[in-house]
């Protein structure tokens, strides 16, 4: 009988030789990586649990609905909007973490971000419950925690492995990354309407806290490697100057930094284009006044009064009531989530829970309760959201499918032949092309496909290629930089991505001009990644030439 240590020897060897499928592992560092893979698989999975849950809060009753008056369908501008709060929420979270960094080792410092976290989504579960809005709040809550937390734990990746290690190993971890993207998008998809988006919180929160378990997995792993030492690893990484200080004396920081600002300046109007498009597309159907009976239009002219010898118009017809049941005649609205519109309709039949719905020319059988709702302010919220969660769920998974397909068969290729420097054009690239047909055909379609080939790539090839960038910094610009860059900075690109907003719908600017502006970016991105190439090549030319052969791994 084979003993307890053959077995797991064993079970190595057989992990060892199916990573190396993917990339280049030692067997001794077999058990650190699973563990960082399922670590931010589960990171990303809860991330994308609150991220669902974050869209409809935001984009169909987030502050829409002011005063009781009537619901303003600028759910996109609102989004952009709260961007720019982030931003300055930032600036406090990065003050915040370069004062902790100074105090707490890594372990430390993970642990005490995680148990904040926690304990805020407990928090809003319990709002929730009392009726408070959590749209706009939830929404900058989750920008900080996403920024924040991912940043953490890739800060404490680059402190756990060396440069050659990560260059390696990355692609692996990186698996892990968008494997739970894609796992948390369905899932969420699925258990939004049967627990609810509060539920969800609870769910994340747990996840939360086996992440931070995994963390000390890998962090014990660690200390126990030839070399480890516990001094260095609970040592504060943070140094005395702060993030901000130390990338304005760095021209490759000042150069990533540049990087991660127009980055998210082109993806978060990118958003806004595709959120923009959603929503027109999900309201082309209704009739252009309020869709409620006997609301008037908002935007028409007051009428004239009736001229001497006429008839008064007639009066309008009574608005239907809020309280009504869904019922036979009842105006309604029908949801159809394969073409992504509301449609006005009223009920011709009910079967329990189903109805037969008379709406676009032709009778709908047995739609679910979930997909009719009453022509009601409050049931054009519900409906507009439910078309909004549909859709986005949808998206993001076949964002993270091809994520993942990317991450586990392109990646560690594209680094071992190509090199980080190559991955970093990859991206603009693909934003340049994309934003180019969104200029020439602005259809719901055509967003949606560029917005997942840029997002795809984003989450797989440059998350990958922008993580490895640090690796050849210190410990201290690891977590205060790379925090304030991944956390302020990203805002920051939202900020000016919102501020074009606001002008662009002042001067109400297109689609095709908010298309056209992105181009314009994406030639500057490829310029700042150029300058990178040039930093990044005299880094790591040391690196380079120490390996076999003179070979060039970058």
């Amino acid at each position: 009988m084979a003993s307890t240590g053959d077995s797991e020897t064993q079970t190595r060897g057989v992990l060892h030789r199916l990573l190396a499928i993917f990339a280049e592992v030692k067997p001794r560092e077999v058990f650190g990586v699973l563990v960082l893979t399922l670590n931010v698989f589960l990171l990303l999975t809860g991330y994308y649990l609150l991220k669902v849950v974050r869209e409809p809060l935001i984009l169909a009753g987030g502050g829409l609905e002011i005063g009781g008056q009537k619901l303003d369908l600028d759910g996109p501008e609102v989004k952009a909007y709260a961007a720019a709060g982030q931003a300055l929420l930032l600036v406090g979270v990065v003050r915040a973490y370069g004062a902790m960094a100074r105090r707490f080792g890594r372990m430390q410092l993970t642990t005490a971000l995680t148990l904040f976290f926690a304990g805020n989504l407990v928090l809003f579960f319990f709002l929730a419950r009392l009726g408070v809005p959590l749209g706009v709040p939830f929404y900058l809550w989750v920008g900080c925690f996403n920024l924040t937390v991912i940043a953490q734990f890739w800060s404490f990746a680059n402190d756990v492995y060396t440069p050659e290690q990560g260059k390696r190993l990355f692609a692996i971890v990186g698996i892990g990354s968008s494997l739970g993207a894609m796992f948390g998008a369905q899932i969420a998809r699925r258990v939004y309407v049967p627990i609810g988006p509060y539920n969800m919180m609870l769910v994340a929160a747990g996840v939360l806290l086996v992440c931070l378990w995994l963390t000390y997995l890998v962090h014990r792993d660690d200390l126990a490697r030839p070399g480890g030492e516990r001094a260095s690893a609970d040592a504060p990484p943070g140094g005395a100057s702060g993030g901000f200080h130390i990338i304005a004396r760095d021209r490759y920081l000042l150069l990533i930094a540049g990087l991660t600002l127009v980055l998210n300046w082109v993806n978060s109007t990118g958003e806004y284009i595709l959120d923009r498009t959603l929503i027109e597309s999900a309201t082309s159907a209704l009739d252009p006044r309020d869709s409620a009976p006997g609301a008037p239009d908002p935007t028409a002219p007051a009428a004239a009064p009736a001229a001497p010898g006429t008839a008064p118009a007639a009066p309008a017809a009574p608005a239907a009531d809020p309280a009504a049941p869904l019922a036979v005649g009842a105006p309604v609205y029908l949801v159809d989530p394969q073409a992504s519109r509301l449609l006005e309709g009223k009920i011709t039949a009910a079967h329990g829970g189903a109805f037969d719905v008379e709406a676009g020319g032709k009778v709908v059988e047995g739609a679910e309760q979930g997909l009719v709702h009453p022509r009601t302010e409050e049931g054009k919220k519900k409906a507009l959201g439910a078309i909004i969660g549909t859709f986005k769920g949808d998206f993001f998974y076949w964002v993270n499918t091809f994520g993942v397909l990317l991450q586990l068969f392109l990646v560690s290729r594209i680094f071992k032949y190509l090199g980080v420097r190559f991955a970093l054009f990859i991206l603009p690239t693909i934003a340049l092309l994309g934003y180019a047909s969104l200029a020439v055909v602005p259809a719901l379609a055509v967003v949606c496909f560029a917005k997942i080939a840029e997002n795809s790539a984003n989450y797989s090839i440059q998350n990958t290629a922008r993580q490895a960038l640090f690796l050849p910094v210190g410990r201290e610009a690891k977590y205060s930089a790379k925090a304030a860059i991944d956390t302020f900075v990203v805002r920051a690109g939202d900020v000016l991505a919102a501020g074009g907003v606001i002008v662009g719908h002042a001067l109400a600017l297109s689609t095709r001009h908010f298309a056209l502006f992105n181009i314009a970016l994406a030639l500057a991105w490829l310029a700042v990644v150029a300058g990178i190439a040039r930093e990044h090549r005299r880094r790591t030319a040391d690196d380079d030439a120490a390996e076999p052969g003179g070979a060039k791994a970058a």
